[in-house]
């Protein structure tokens, strides 16, 4: 599983598409710069639970969100007031 942006920018976390198990969430995050990295285990314990237990977990999307949020929100806004 990994995070990754699409061509708009926006902050995906998903599979490979070659994986069995298919789970793609996009988040209300938006990246000036493109990326592709791994979930860690740090994402897994700010979200809170593990992905096989994300199917049904109602709140995934917030959790999701709020860790995308942390991890790479400030990173984006911190490049840009660099590079501005």
């Amino acid at each position: 599983m990994k995070w990754y942006t699409l061509e708009n920018g926006r902050l995906c976390l998903g599979t490979d598409k070659q994986k069995v198990a298919n789970f793609h969430i996009a988040t209300n995050i938006r990246l000036a710069t493109p990326i592709d990295v791994p979930l860690l285990p740090e994402h897994i314990a700010l979200i809170g639970s593990y992905p096989e237990d994300w199917y049904s977990d109602s709140e995934i999307d917030k959790k999701i969100n709020d860790t995308a949020r942390h991890f790479f929100e400030l990173s984006n806004l911190s490049q840009q007031f660099i590079y501005a």
